[in-house]
């Protein structure tokens, strides 16, 4: 029976990348890349981080002597995740242990694994993290795959850079639901635009959520500062939504964002978007600015 100190020293020595090690990882990752580019899949990219993560596991996969998964397996490799500092969207992982060598694993899994070679196939997956090591004398591998959630982010916001425009789809979406309800139209406002895109950028780059600012300040003073003189005004804000349609969509189905939407009241529109990194992770922050002048 092994003793506790045998196992622990196991464990750091299977953690410990090899030159061997890396050069199974790389002829891995060619071959993998080989089936992707057949399949019409871009290619994966080796991540220390999931590497890490997956060696990791290789390691104490090893020192139990069983490929089968203990109860509470997927909370500690987020937690390994966590520990590497990957951000992922999502993430699974398959192991596979054959004496076979390196040209049989990918071939075990087309003919006896349908699952994981369909993970290793899929178009979604860009980041991948192999880990090594033995289950008696045989060979062992844990492959991690994973969507970036910097990557995911970036193709779920590609069509919110052009501000212009989003403020145009923005104004139109309105206006649509204002004429099914016999509201008049809102026209656009550069001032009630200022102001909400200032509230925007201000809860992304100090992450919070609200629509009074940390110092107090609500629409009514944010609108004065842009220079907007109002007799009338009103605020909607929304986060995490990827389009147009989407972000309306939530604010038609919340009665207090929808009753500005359908004011009669208001007169102009003011658009705010600000996407991207802050402590919170990667967020899109939406405001709507309502208002009516003096």
């Amino acid at each position: 029976m092994r003793s506790p100190l045998l196992l622990l020293l196991l464990l750091l020595l299977l953690a410990i990348p090899s030159a061997a090690q890396s050069d199974a990882r790389g002829d891995l990752l060619r071959r993998i890349n080989a089936e992707r580019q057949r399949a019409g899949s871009p290619p994966l990219r080796l991540s220390p981080e999931l590497t890490r993560a997956a060696q990791a596991h290789a390691a104490e996969v090893a020192a139990r002597g069983s490929l089968k998964l203990r109860a509470g397996s997927t909370e500690e490799m987020r937690e390994r995740l966590k520990r590497a500092g990957y951000q992922a969207h999502a993430w699974t992982e398959s192991l596979a242990a054959t004496s076979g060598g390196l040209e049989s694993v990918l071939r075990d899994f087309r003919q006896g694994d349908p699952e994981t070679w369909r993970k290793l196939l899929d178009p979604e997956y860009r980041d991948l993290g192999i880990g090594l090591g033995q289950v008696g004398r045989t060979p062992l591998y844990t492959f991690l795959f994973a969507v970036p959630q910097a990557d995911y982010f970036a193709r779920r916001t590609a069509g919110l850079h052009d501000l212009a425009r989003v403020r145009a789809e923005m104004l139109a979406r309105v206006n649509a639901e204002r004429k099914k309800a016999g509201a008049p139209p809102l026209s656009p406002n550069v001032r009630l635009d200022r102001a909400a895109q200032r509230h925007a950028e201000d809860m992304l780059a100090r992450a919070y959520f609200a629509h009074r600012s940390p110092e107090g300040k609500s629409v009514r003073e944010r609108s004065r500062e842009a220079g907007y003189e109002w007799r009338m005004i009103g605020e909607n804000i929304a986060e995490g939504q990827f389009t147009v349609a989407e972000v309306m969509d939530t604010w038609m189905h919340s009665p207090g964002h929808r009753r500005n939407i359908l004011d009669p009241g208001f007169r102009e529109l003011g658009t705010g978007l600000a996407l991207g990194k802050n402590s919170d992770g990667w967020q899109v922050e939406w405001v709507q600015a309502f208002g009516a002048r003096r």
